[in-house]
């Protein structure tokens, strides 16, 4: 994964484990290393997560359905 561009669009989901699957569940707060409506570069990507570049500088691992992709037409 080169160069893939991510929209923040939500900053607060938890995973949590029910019956032995990881659940998201929305929590109050908010992760301090992300800015809805930011764009991040994003680094590896697997089924759940990619590594995004966050307002930190550092790499993390993300829930993928914190972001959207976006593309060259936007």
């Amino acid at each position: 994964m080169d160069g893939l561009k991510l929209r923040c669009v939500d900053t607060r989901p938890f995973l949590s484990e029910q019956g032995g699957r990881l659940v998201v569940e929305p929590v109050e707060g908010e992760l301090i290393s992300l800015t809805v409506g930011h764009i991040y570069n994003g680094t590896e990507e697997d089924e759940q997560f990619y590594r995004v570049i966050d307002d930190s500088g550092e790499d993390y691992l993300y829930l993928k359905c914190m972001f959207e992709v976006v593309t060259d037409k936007e």
